[in-house]
């Protein structure tokens, strides 16, 4: 086959993927002539590297949900209820026989842990009661969200060791180690989806969760483990927000549930499960970082942001719903 013809192959195997790659170049050439080369500058470039992590990592754990046809709003609730146990944890050490090392790693298991047990009750919930994902994670949205309304009441916890600090702000050779950090962790993602039996699993139960079943796919524990994993992602989110922010307070991070939704979508994840890559999610995640920025660049009220957002969510949609109906066509 020549080459003119693989690419002629791809773009008719991976549409949504192709339309989002020249969308992505497109934007990128245009903040180049809007704002010149001020927007690709080192410090600029720099600022956009620390910004993506944690809402990443929260829009891996909606992606991994939505390919199995469900969805996670409880994403940033559990990122805020398991930082604000680890910045209590962390200052209850700290205040007891100042050992930084032993905070920093008790805050870390415990944001982890409560983050990845927050998801296996939403696992736990909607595999073994048989509750719509959406339903459920509602419900555990105001629940998290509560219990870390209740535990601080509202206020912020501060005050953490320098060390930890440090890890938000680190960089190697100028770029941010916590971007680092979220690169690794979208290579093994990808690879996991694309490469292992449980990525087959879990588009497999997304595409058709009845076949898959008669298939001998154990259909709860796959659930359970993708929203356990959710969580975890999650977990880690709260951990650099604490890091980045110096700070765990409920709402932290309360834009990133659209957002996460819309990356999803933009990169080409469909609701109803069983479609859609990781390397699309991982674009669509620069590309609206590098919109965001743009804004910010251009001094645009930040509340336009959000009438954008939905515009650009309601579009994809549109777009993709042309789309299936083509490919049913044929």
């Amino acid at each position: 086959m020549k080459k003119g013809e693989r690419m002629l192959s791809f773009f008719k195997k991976d549409i949504k993927l192709t339309i989002l790659f020249l969308v992505f170049i497109i934007v990128a050439l245009a903040m180049l002539q809007i704002c010149g080369t001020r927007f690709y500058s080192a410090n600029n470039l720099q600022s956009i590297a620390f910004q993506i992590p944690e809402f990443a990592l929260l829009a891996f754990a909606m992606m991994l949900c939505m390919i199995t046809g469900g969805i996670d709003l409880s994403v940033v609730s559990i990122s805020g209820l398991s930082s604000i146990l680890a910045a209590i944890v962390m200052n209850h050490i700290m205040e007891g026989n100042g050992n930084e090392a032993a905070a920093i790693a008790a805050a870390v298991v415990t944001a982890l842990v409560s983050a990845t047990l927050c998801g296996f009750i939403n696992g736990i919930l909607i595999s073994q009661l048989h509750i719509l994902p959406i339903l459920v994670t509602l419900s555990t949205m105001i629940l998290y969200s509560g219990l870390a309304t209740g535990i601080t009441g509202g206020s912020g916890i501060t005050g953490y060791p320098a060390s930890f600090l440090l890890f938000g702000k680190a960089t190697i050779a100028k770029i941010p180690v916590v971007f680092v950090l979220v690169v690794v962790i979208a290579l093994v993602i990808c690879f996991v989806l694309d490469r292992t039996r449980y990525g087959k699993i879990l588009y497999f139960y997304g595409e058709n969760s009845v076949v898959s079943l008669f298939s001998a796919i154990n259909n709860g524990k796959a659930l359970i483990l993708t929203y356990t994993v959710s969580g975890f992602l999650c977990g880690l989110s709260g951990i650099i927000m604490m890091a980045r922010n110096n700070s765990a307070k409920v709402g932290y991070g309360d834009t990133y549930q659209l957002q996460a939704i819309l990356v999803c979508a933009i990169g080409g994840i469909d609701p109803n499960g069983g479609s859609g890559r990781a390397v699309g999610v991982c674009i669509a995640i620069i590309l609206l970082q590098i919109l965001q920025s743009g804004f910010n660049v251009l001094g645009y009220d930040p509340y336009l942001k959000r009438l954008v957002w939905g515009c650009v969510l309601i579009g994809v949609m549109i777009m993709n719903c042309f789309l299936f109906r083509r490919k049913k066509g044929k």
